[in-house]
This record gives structure tokens, sequence and C-alpha cells, in this order.
């Protein structure tokens, strides 16, 4: 039985591995090139774009790849704005009752200076396959370094499991090792353009970009693509005060799109306080 688990897991690590890693409805209508964007998401994308976050804030989220039900993510995500730094706590569940993967992560991120922040998290993964084929879960971590050297230009680096964590300490299967540098310049305060490197250790080097057009304060609309293999996606947001929803499609060359919704809702401070 151990070596039927250890084959279901080489086959869902190299055909759905980034599936339990969602950047909400916003990050996948730029094609996931959102190194820099500064919101709630930021604990699951680079966690140093947490720190700028000045209220409490809720998110939720849904992606379903393909249209099949059975590969669907439901994320959660709570950030939290303290004096010594921002934390947040976010949930991932991706999959069905025989197959699935449940993520819980905790970051902090704070400013190191005027125009430089950092971030970290460490996440618990646990895989689960119905059965006797067998279950397992691991500890790894990621780290995330933000910096605007000019007004309106941003740069960030960002490394997934540092560490280099196994599924199990049985097989030679690793999580995912992943580089990822980018840039972000916004445009006569109204677009914002991003562009990505993404490397896997273990795979080829992707590179993305991405365009959101803010355009009233309220409305905006996204498109991104990205390579290996070729991805488009566009989207749509609105938001309304402190609520913000956004809707996305990516589209895979050979299966087809895939939807996603995410919502954010801030608790404003108090004024009297």
């Amino acid at each position: 039985m151990r070596k039927i688990f250890i084959l279901l897991l080489l086959f869902f690590n190299f055909s759905l591995k980034s599936q339990v890693d969602f950047f909400g409805g916003r990050a996948i209508g730029v094609s996931n090139a959102s190194l820099t964007y500064q919101d709630n998401w930021a604990q699951l994308n680079n966690q140093a774009g947490l720190s700028s976050l000045e209220d409490i804030t809720v998110s939720v989220g849904f992606t379903n790849s393909y249209f099949i039900k059975e590969l669907g993510t439901n994320t959660i995500a709570m950030g939290l704005p303290t004096k010594s730094g921002v934390f947040g706590l976010n949930y991932t569940y991706f999959g069905y009752s025989k197959f699935n993967q449940n993520k819980i992560g905790l970051a902090y991120a704070m400013q190191l200076g005027k125009r430089i922040s950092a971030g970290m998290q460490i996440n618990y993964l646990y895989t689960h396959i119905e059965g006797e084929y067998g279950a397992s879960g691991v500890a790894y971590g990621e780290i995330g370094l933000l910096t605007q050297p000019i007004d309106n230009f941003f740069i960030a680096a960002h490394i997934s499991n540092f560490w280099r964590s196994k599924y199990t300490d049985y097989t030679d299967i690793y999580i995912p090792m992943i580089f990822r540098v980018g840039a972000g310049y916004l445009l006569y305060e109204k677009a914002l353009l991003s562009v990505e490197f993404e490397k896997d250790i273990e795979q080829d080097l992707i590179f993305k970009s991405g365009l959101e057009f803010d355009l009233d304060k309220q409305f905006f609309f996204r498109f991104g693509m990205a390579t290996n293999p070729m991805i488009f996606s566009f989207g749509f947001g609105y938001q309304i005060k402190t609520f913000k929803a956004d809707i996305a499609f990516s589209k895979h060359p050979v299966l087809g799109y895939s939807p996603a919704i995410s919502l954010n809702y801030a608790f404003k401070k108090s004024k009297n306080k």
C-alpha cells in the first residue's frame, strides 16, 4: 500500500501541484503575475505585500479547475494588523472526499523601512487519499520581499518551500521549491502593469505578465498571460466601500476554462478611537 500511495502522490504532485495554492480572483485575472500586489491575499502570494494592510480583513475564494467539481479549491484568509506588524491566518482545501489536500498557514509581515517590507509564512500541508492508500502531513515555509525603489515602481521576490520539505519521510517526493521574482509599475494611477518569472527547480521557467485597469475606483478590468503551458486569463473586480468582489477566468490550451471568484471585507477602524 505504501508503494501505491507513493505512485498516487507522484501523479497528483506533478499534475495538480499548484491547485492548493490559490492567490485570489484578482491574481488569477492577471495569470498570477501578482507578486507585487499588496492586499490580504498577499499571505497566499507574497507575504511581504501583507505589511500594508491597515484593517482587519477577511477574504474567501473559490476556483474550479476546468469545470470539474472534484478539482475545486476553497480558501479563507484573515489579516490582522498590529503595532508590531501584520499577522495572517489562512486555510485552503483542494479536492474531494477520495483525494484532498488541506493547507493551513500562519503568516507575518512587517515594514523594514519606508520602501521595503518582508514577510514569511509557515504552512502545514495534509494530503489524504481514501482507503488504505494512506495520508501524510508536512510543514514547509515561504519567505518574500517587496521594495519600492522609486514612486509607483515595485520589485518583489519570493521563495516557497525554502527548506525543501518532502511529502513523507519514506519518499523522495518533494513539495515544489519555487522561486519567483517580479516587478510592477503603476501607470498614471490607472493601470498596474506586472511581469514575473517563476522557476520550480524541477520544471521549466514560467513567464507571466498582467495588466489591471482601475476604471473609476470601483470597477476593475484585468487580463494576463503565462507560459509553459500558454495560459490566458481575464477578470473583473467591483469595490464598494470596504467590500470587494473579483471574478476571473483562465484558459488552458487543452483542458479549457477555469473560473474563480473571491470576496473581501475590511472592518474599518472607528474614527472615534
